[in-house]
């Protein structure tokens, strides 16, 4: 057995093993603040699973303060009794359970029911909504609160508390940051005025919960910011952080505004993201450090404890991803987890949405009571149409469920759009999901046949009982395209190379943005690239992790961006456009690119829904992303 699946201590909490769970506040908590069915059900699964210690979304000091929407908190004694029934189940399993105590601050809604957000100064916050300076005298009646909060916290059984100062967000977090502390008395200027209302609000929770209630301080190791902390600057505040009675530090990184790839890394980020920070600070401390941040491969977490760089990891997305990643992982059964590819757009792009959070690979996640494992009765001989992403999904969770499933693919290889996808800069972590699907077919016995187009006389032949069609989608062209037009998809899976020149790309989606990032870092030679996109913005279906780091790559590369600008017509390579309301003509290019969309390709389901029982999933009912394709493959499969 590896260290990490180990028992250990944090101060006076007795761990079964070191991994964590992050707190990700996905949008499934209840009006009142109190745990409701669906997140029980979300966090005792992952309990079930053998994580260590769940670290509880998000729970505000202040009731009239939410941080998103339905912000759990302590409201009254009630409330205090439903969590220690949520938290006596948890420990049923052997696992921990604390939650993250935060003051919102700056980051609250709270202007929506009239109460301007507070924070250490005034400034525009991450909603573009102007904070308001806290008095000095405002400050004890705070800490009051955190330290009444943190006391209710103990009496419905949580383990310990998490205490939020990370990102420069949040009121402490807020406070510490030099990027949105500009006061001028004793809580402002030097590092330790900054962290003073922190020191305070630390003595007074252990004053009020007594010495051995452990907290765990979640901190940016940097900002990464020139204006914000450095890795010395929390270095040096380590020993006074110990010395006021943190129990151990979780190590996160970046600010919420001006970082956000960085609090939550996606596809340009590196695995552990905060390891280096970590590392350092462990060097230092009396007391564990755990660390935060694209933590996805379990052989890659179990050998940075083993080595003793750190003393926990803390997963967010891996247990979205795959509710038993950390069982799978004590068993080594590393080809069953499902993989997080860090491309945010359950987690995060479904919460910019205001829907609860999802995952692409796991549609499962918040619906553990609804989309549940099952054998079925009465087995199905079922084909599938397409080995992309949707169809193997199906053939996946039909195959699992005791079906006999056959999957047909037109060409040579398994994949669809999803072979292209990860071809694009900084995408190739997306091939994962193909490679789990695969595996996971094979296991369950999955027919896969290559080469073999699915038709209606396939089916009189073969008389499945279902079939079902996830034949993808073509790539669209508009009516002003010649024929034999270049679109993306033949650039991205190199059928049409460009080694150089002066491109446009029309359309300014999450393909062309791709495409011409593609050209630019693959060039051979001078390349120009030009995004014609005739909405205002650029980039749309990329969440904001993806959407920031690759806009400052395009801005570097010296791509041209024109919004607002619809494509009249095409003629020599010259390009007539209406921008902004006035005709011009744009020429000089030596090639022209369509990433204009993509059309279903269901002319099979319309030819056999009439003589089969048929259904349609994925780009071929509805072109939309990996998550809707996959989740209408689960739906599907989990009722046939």
């Amino acid at each position: 057995m590896k260290r990490i699946y180990e028992p250990w201590n944090i101060g006076t909490m007795k761990l079964k093993n070191h991994t964590f769970m992050a707190p990700m506040s996905l949008g499934y908590e209840s009006q009142d603040g109190c745990i409701n069915e669906k997140m029980e059900a979300f966090w005792l699964t992952r309990a079930k699973n053998e994580v260590g210690c769940i670290i509880m979304d998000a729970t505000s000091v202040d009731p009239r303060v939410p941080y998103l929407g339905n912000t759990l908190c302590f409201r009254d004694q009630s409330s205090t009794e439903r969590f220690k029934t949520f938290t006596d189940k948890i420990h049923e399993t052997g696992c921990k359970i604390i939650p993250q105590i935060t003051h919102p601050g700056p980051e609250s809604i709270s202007s929506f029911f009239g109460i301007p957000p507070m924070a250490p100064s005034v400034y525009l916050n991450s909603m573009a909504q102007k904070t308001r300076e806290l008095k000095k005298e405002e400050l004890p009646g705070i800490i009051h609160q955190y330290a009444t909060a943190s006391k209710q916290a103990k009496e419905a059984g949580f383990d310990g508390i998490e205490l939020h100062c990370a990102h420069a967000y949040m009121l402490l977090g807020s406070f510490l940051s030099p990027l949105r502390n500009k006061r001028t008395d004793e809580y402002g200027g030097s590092l330790l005025n900054r962290a003073r209302l922190l020191f305070e609000v630390i003595d007074a929770i252990k004053k009020e919960c007594g010495q051995d209630f452990p907290i765990i301080l979640r901190m940016s190791g940097s900002e990464r910011d020139p204006q914000g902390n450095t890795l010395e600057d929390m270095k040096r505040l380590i020993p006074y952080l110990e010395e006021h009675g943190i129990d151990c530090f979780e190590i996160s990184g970046g600010t919420q505004y001006e970082r956000c790839n960085k609090i939550i890394p996606c596809h340009s980020e590196s695995e552990f993201t905060n390891l280096f920070e970590a590392r350092e600070i462990k060097k230092i401390a009396k007391v564990p450090v755990i660390t935060v941040g694209k933590i996805l491969d379990p052989q890659l977490m179990a050998d940075v404890i083993e080595r003793n760089e750190i003393d926990g990891v803390v997963l967010g997305r891996s247990l979205l991803a795959d509710e038993a990643f950390v069982k799978k992982a004590m068993k080594e059964q590393y080809d069953d987890i499902a993989p997080c590819t860090g491309c945010g757009i359950g987690c995060i792009g479904e919460q910019t949405k205001r829907h609860p959070a999802s995952c692409v690979i796991n549609p499962r996640a918040g619906r553990e009571e609804e989309l549940v494992w099952n054998k079925t009765d009465a087995p199905k001989n079922i084909l599938i149409a397409g080995g992309g992403i949707g169809g193997l999904a199906a053939a996946y969770v039909s195959a699992r469920r005791n079906h006999k499933v056959t999957v047909m693919e037109k060409t040579d290889q398994l994949g669809g759009q999803m072979r292209l996808a990860c071809r694009a800069p900084f995408k190739q972590e997306i091939s994962k999901w193909m490679i789990y699907l695969q595996n996971q077919c094979k296991k369950y016995n999955v027919n896969i046949l290559l080469n073999q187009e699915v038709t209606s006389d396939t089916i009189k032949e073969n008389k499945p009982d279902i079939v079902i069609v996830a034949t993808g989608a073509t790539p669209h062209l508009p009516g002003f395209a010649a024929k034999d037009s270049i679109n993306a998809h033949d650039v991205l899976s190199e059928k049409v190379s460009i080694p150089g020149g002066n491109v446009a790309i029309i359309g300014g989606g999450m393909v062309g943005i791709e495409t011409a990032e593609y050209l630019t870092i693959n060039a051979k030679g001078p390349m120009m690239t030009t995004i014609i996109e005739m909405a205002d913005s650029i980039g749309q279906g990329m969440v904001p992790n993806n959407l920031v780091p690759t806009m400052h790559r395009l801005a570097q590369h010296g791509t041209k961006i024109l919004t607002h600008t619809k494509v009249l017509n095409i003629n020599n390579n010259a390009i007539e456009v209406e921008s902004y309301g006035k005709p011009t003509k744009l020429s000089g290019f030596t090639h022209i690119i369509y990433a204009t969309g993509v059309k279903p390709q269901n002319h099979l389901y319309d030819e056999i829904k009439e003589e089969v029982e048929a259904y349609c999933i994925g780009d071929a009912s509805q072109p939309a992303q990996a998550l809707e394709a996959v989740r209408s493959a689960y739906e599907l499969s989990m009722n046939l």
